[in-house]
């Protein structure tokens, strides 16, 4: 690649990952995760370069969020959705075609989001390079699913790309 067109990609990518970022940390109300230590934000851009959803981790519409309980230790991973899943879930609703399409997430896609991602005909992923470190409370269990999800993604011919880490 043309190092001018490079250096614009990567400057692209920056800036899709800071809306994410920043749109993972907003209000909940607004759309901003509701998680208490991992906040992921997804932003999905069709081939035309145009955004065709967003999303951050977070309960499903219609569940309530105000229950405790549902932020214990081991249960919040039982109730709050992906980021990539609501992200895709939205192009779905829209019926916007994925082939092509780029996901710029937060957080390195887990084992189940990276099954999804391969399916769906988005052909790359952009995250923050060394993104499981950012969140100093990963889990075991989270890191694995990472590692099986990039395996996924690699074996599936869906490209990765990390860049250097994005600031809301």
């Amino acid at each position: 690649m043309d190092p001018i067109k490079k250096k614009e990609q990567q400057a692209n990518h920056s800036a899709w990952l800071k809306k994410a970022l920043t749109f993972s940390h907003g209000d909940p109300v607004r759309g901003g995760s509701p998680h208490p230590m991992v906040k992921v934000g997804a932003i999905l851009v069709g081939a035309d370069g145009q955004e065709i959803s967003r999303a951050s981790n977070r309960f499903a519409h219609g569940v309530d969020q105000n229950v405790a309980e549902r932020y214990a230790d081991g249960s919040r991973s039982l109730w709050i959705n992906c980021a990539e899943q609501l992200a895709i879930i939205g192009a779905v609703r829209k019926q916007a075609c994925l082939k092509g399409a780029r996901l710029y997430v937060t957080l390195a896609p887990c084992a189940v989001c990276a099954g999804l991602i391969a399916e769906c005909g988005i052909c790359e992923v952009i995250v923050p390079k060394d993104s499981d470190r950012a969140h100093g409370r990963l889990k075991a269990k989270w890191k694995k699913s990472i590692a099986i999800g990039q395996t996924k993604l690699q074996e599936a011919g869906v490209a990765v790309t990390l860049m250097a880490e994005a600031q809301a």
